[in-house]
């Protein structure tokens, strides 16, 4: 009976869910979201502390983890341009926080959080 049971559990797992069009926006939206709070609290952060050294560790790791994300969706065949424009913009923003993170300092950052509100917005703009 539990061997049954864990082999319809598995084959549950092993289907990939097709995400519809609208899906896939809202779930770009909430990765867009996720990184724009976590960078800005990074920013506020970003002198150590006792206080703030765990938030800057936890927010720095979670935009890295975001960013990667991002650069993994991206789809080179749809669009080349847009595509090594967006892939830029998202390692210019790893990049800058890992330099950040090391000198704790906000700097080449806040021009990409720009970069990365306004794409959030344009994205929100299509449905």
């Amino acid at each position: 009976m539990k061997k049954t049971n864990a082999a319809l559990e598995y084959r549950n797992t092993d289907q990939i869910s097709v995400i519809k069009p609208a899906d896939a926006n809202s779930v770009l939206l909430k990765c867009f979201d996720e990184l724009i709070n976590s960078v800005k609290s990074f920013h506020e952060n970003i002198v150590p502390s006792t206080h703030t050294y765990r938030k800057k560790s936890s927010c720095f790791s979670r935009a890295l983890t975001i960013i990667y994300s991002l650069q993994s969706s991206i789809d080179f065949e749809k669009d080349l341009g847009v595509a090594k424009s967006l892939f830029q913009i998202y390692e210019y923003t790893r990049v800058a926080l890992i330099e950040e993170f090391k000198s704790c300092k906000v700097g080449k950052s806040q021009n990409a959080l720009i970069a990365l509100i306004e794409i959030r917005d344009s994205w929100k703009l299509i449905k």
